[in-house]
């Protein structure tokens, strides 16, 4: 019976799960992963106001679900690694020896800078479920002494956090002052310039500060020291805390693979080991972009192909085209685009339409697949 070991269960491993799980049930499927559940990533903006464990699944129950073995563990993979397992054919783990017939790597992202010193927050402590004490602690600052809160990164990920977190603080009558600090000229700049200046117009309607073109340097106790990119002039500003969401970058390695998805080491093709998700750098004009919406595909389509493998048929090559980007900012407004980029969507209605897509997910996860068309 053939053995598929996919290492990573984001949203691109359990794509390629799910999908080889229903297309075919007689293989064996294994999941290595270093946590015990797998986080909706997308959400985790929702988890000042919520538990964490509204967004987290456990590996085991959708082991159970979908039935394959799961495997924590944290693996050492680069270039040598991955070369090995494509000679032997196994991987090596704590108490047992583990063959495939094919390997699928994703192991997603990881930040590009990782927060450091006592008042400096990310991603990672919302994945710790931190969020809501952050909120409680906050709170009580705020009552005896006056509160600014700072956060770096224009893309997405900062700006759903920093609205979410506006519009908890003005709901519980928390006296707080926000700041969005950027590196860049304009906000979120894979999106359109319409939705650049429906985002700075929201900003300012809120009475978040705004600094564009600035460079975060540090973070005291009390204060964050911060540089202009153009002047080079050094200063300080009030802070009691700074929220770093500076960007990602694949992780552990950028994995080179091929428009299929087999990976390529140095110009050797490895056949039998794929990538996806937003590790995988793939050939090709398919989209390619750190999002869940290419990892999703990248894992649907490797498993695609894994089953034509099997069945002696070419695999086929990833030519998905975003189909469209929607960001929250809070609980009743998005921005972003649907089906092209012109097409700016803007309100509830954008609001109700990134929901809808996070539903989506979910179904996947309890087993309806409603992605529709070949990845």
């Amino acid at each position: 019976m053939a053995q598929v070991i996919v290492i990573g269960g984001g949203y691109a491993g359990l794509a390629s799960l799910i999908s080889l799980a229903k297309k075919m049930p007689t293989l064996q499927l294994h999941l290595i992963d270093a946590n015990q559940e797998h986080c909706k990533i997308t959400n985790l903006h929702k988890t000042f106001a919520k538990p964490v464990a509204d967004f987290k699944v456990p590996y085991a129950r959708l082991a159970e679900r979908f039935g394959f073995t799961f495997h924590q563990q944290r693996l050492q993979i680069d270039s040598n690694s991955l070369k090995r397992w494509q000679q032997q054919k196994k991987i090596s783990l704590n108490d047992e020896e583990l063959p495939f017939d094919w390997l699928i790597v994703s192991t997603g992202a990881t930040s590009l800078f990782s927060p450091r010193g006592r008042q400096v927050y990310g991603l990672e402590h919302l994945i710790a479920g931190r969020g809501q004490a952050l909120l409680e602690l906050w709170r009580t600052r705020a009552e005896a002494d006056q509160l600014v809160l700072s956060f770096v990164g224009g893309g997405a990920t900062g700006l759903q956090i920093l609205f979410e977190l506006n519009t908890l603080l003005r709901q519980q009558n928390i006296d707080a002052g926000l700041r969005l600090i950027d590196m860049n000229n304009r906000t979120v700049p894979f999106l359109s310039e319409s939705a650049h200046r429906y985002l700075v117009r929201k900003l300012r309607r809120e009475g978040i500060a705004y600094l564009p073109e600035t460079e975060f340097l540090e973070q005291t106790d009390t204060s964050i020291m911060l540089k202009e990119c153009g002047s080079g002039r050094k200063y300080e500003r009030e802070s009691a805390a700074t929220w770093l969401f500076a960007g990602v970058k694949r992780a552990p390695m950028s994995v080179p693979t091929n428009s299929c998805g087999q990976i390529e080491i140095e110009g050797d093709l490895l056949p039998d080991i794929f990538s996806a998700g937003d590790c995988s750098d793939y050939a090709g004009n398919g989209l390619n972009l750190l999002t869940a919406q290419a990892a999703i595909r990248k894992g649907k389509l490797v498993a695609h192909n894994i089953a034509n493998l099997h069945a002696n048929r070419t695999p086929r090559p990833y030519h998905y085209q975003e189909k469209g980007f929607l960001m929250s900012l809070g609980p009743i407004d998005a921005v972003g685009w649907v089906g092209l980029r012109c097409n700016l969507a803007r309100g509830f209605p954008a609001h109700a339409l990134k929901e809808a897509m996070e539903s989506q997910y979910d179904l996947f996860l309890d087993g309806v697949d409603t992605y529709v068309g070949f990845p």
